[in-house]
């Protein structure tokens, strides 16, 4: 997962622990998106995306 913040703040980076790799995407995604909100820097983010093997799976933009 990216976090893209806004201009001069660094982007933040998530990976998923490796235990959840044979969990359906959506459950991933649901749950990196619930451990997230509760961070300082959520309410501060302007776009999160998810990546699946290099590609881009799912994107949110607020």
């Amino acid at each position: 997962m990216v976090a893209l913040m806004p201009p001069k703040e660094k982007n933040i980076t998530w990976y998923s622990p490796i235990t959840q790799n044979a969990k359906p995407s959506q459950n991933i995604v649901n749950g990196m998106l619930r451990r997230f909100q509760n961070q300082d820097a959520a309410k501060r983010v302007q776009v999160i995306q998810f990546y699946e093997n290099g590609t881009l799976y799912y994107e949110i933009k607020r």
